[in-house]
């Protein structure tokens, strides 16, 4: 193993309290599914172990040809190194320090910046991380610790630190954060209100404004039908949940959409007023976990509106669920969050189809 390397790391309060535990999802998501590539450290740790037990361990990879490299095999559509009791056999056996690197770091996303100085937050794709940020009953809030990692070359390097100290980066990733959490506004208003404000920033930085006024409403139902059905297209997305919303979308239809009005009114009464802080939270989390406002290329303006489609999917998939009213609101929201957050980080297109779709305006 690489000798263990020092960060100062900012993060969410609820990062410290987060670990492992399969026996809450069964390893459903990281253990299922997609391939978990190795890197080089542990492929050779895993070559490095002699008799029977080295064996078995290197009967559980296989290489990838589209990858060229070597993962984990799957069985039955999920890594043959997870147990029944929803646990890692390898970590079981040898402590975390034998996984591989996404196997080690995941849920957590953890972004480098110059001086060893490193953010990390975790995806709501994990249940267990979805709990902790979503069921939190305190705001999010950011905190700075020393921590020791020898997985350092995982970190997604953040980006050019003249270009960060340009953009303001740091000072625009705090105020998102502070207008997010302004609950003297609507939970629309605070986004309204932030599009403003990273519109009039576009003026002072190197490209300019794109944008003029007012550049985003929310969206009727009908509107976020059709954006939907675009997006889920473009990713290839054939899974039996999304074919499930698919269904309900076309029942919504022939029975006739609501109209904005009514979907912003239902919202605010069944989820925005008394589970606020659960949406706050998420947006929060993923507004710090990607860099916003530098999350994609393009004007701060259009970090925001990029930021804001994806909450118009989920919105638009809680109306989905509330319109008979049967529907577990706590449930929902965070199964909802879990399959927009899944699609957004594990569909390789996924971003550029969102990116494209704005570009093209489909909504």
């Amino acid at each position: 193993m690489m000798n263990a390397a020092e960060y100062t790391c900012i993060e969410p309060a609820y990062v410290e309290k987060f670990f492992c535990d399969g026996s809450k999802c069964g390893g459903s998501i990281c253990c299922y599914g997609w391939q978990q590539l190795l890197d080089d450290a542990a492929l050779a740790r895993y070559r490095s172990v002699k008799g029977t037990e080295g064996e078995r361990i290197r009967a559980g990879l296989v290489y990838l040809e589209e990858a060229d490299g070597y993962g984990l095999r799957h069985e039955d559509d999920h890594c043959v190194f997870l147990r029944d009791d929803g646990l890692c056999g390898l970590q079981k056996k040898y402590g975390a320090e034998m996984l591989t690197d996404v196997c080690a770091e995941y849920p957590r996303k953890t972004r480098l910046f110059p001086n060893n100085i490193v953010e990390r937050a975790l995806c709501v794709t994990c249940p267990v991380a979805a709990d902790l940020i979503l069921q939190n009953e305190e705001p999010v809030s950011l905190i700075q610790r020393q921590i020791k990692s020898t997985r350092g070359n995982y970190f997604q390097p953040a980006g050019n630190t003249e270009v960060l100290e340009q953009l303001r980066f740091f000072d625009w990733q705090a105020r998102g954060i502070e207008i997010l959490q302004s609950r003297n506004l609507s939970l629309p208003q605070r986004l309204h209100k932030l599009l403003m404000e990273l519109a009039a920033a576009d003026a002072s930085l190197p490209w300019g404004q794109d944008t003029d006024g007012v550049i985003w409403e929310s969206w009727a139902p009908a509107q976020q039908a059709r954006f939907f059905r675009f997006f889920v297209a473009g990713i290839e997305d054939n899974t039996e949940e999304t074919a499930a919303y698919l269904a309900g979308i076309a029942a919504w239809e022939q029975a006739g959409f609501m109209t904005a009005a009514e979907a912003q009114k239902l919202l605010a009464e069944k989820v925005w007023q008394p589970y606020g802080l659960m949406l706050e939270n998420y947006l929060v989390n993923e507004w710090f976990k990607e860099l916003y406002p530098c999350a994609v290329l393009g004007t701060f303006a259009y970090n925001g509106l990029y930021f804001v489609v994806q909450w118009e999917l989920w919105q638009f998939l809680l109306v989905l669920a509330l319109r008979d009213g049967q529907a577990d609101i706590r449930r929902t929201i965070k199964e909802t969050a879990c399959w927009l957050a899944s699609r957004l980080n594990h569909y390789t297109e996924a971003r550029n189809v969102l990116m494209e779709l704005l570009r093209s305006n489909k909504g």
